[in-house]
């Protein structure tokens, strides 16, 4: 059978990114699942992507920062960032998300 599965005992490679931030990319044809593990202390500036971004929280809680706004998001929650959107992202302790992206 051609169908590629991870598990949690065998998710994709994962990358460190500094301290705070791992990230593993499962790439289809039509774009890519990103699975990304943040840890505690876990800040990056605001930023923003050309295409959108849609993904779900499996675990843990972290916050989308934009100027003096915070969205927390906590295990279970979906979110949509639109193209363009300028962001930031905050972990104070840990999380686990699945993000959908059409630009990897």
């Amino acid at each position: 059978m051609d169908v590629e599965v991870f598990r949690a005992e065998n998710p994709p490679r994962m990358q460190r990114y500094g301290e705070a931030l791992e990230a593993g990319i499962i790439r289809g044809n039509m774009g890519s699942l990103v699975v990304l593990k943040l840890g505690p202390g876990l800040e990056l500036a605001g930023h923003a992507h050309e295409q959108e971004h849609v993904g779900a929280v499996l675990a843990g809680e972290f916050s989308f920062t934009d100027g003096g706004e915070e969205t927390v998001l906590h295990a279970g929650d979906l979110y949509r960032v639109p193209p363009n959107a300028k962001h930031g992202v905050r972990c104070t302790d840990h999380a686990v998300v699945v993000q959908a992206r059409a630009d990897l």
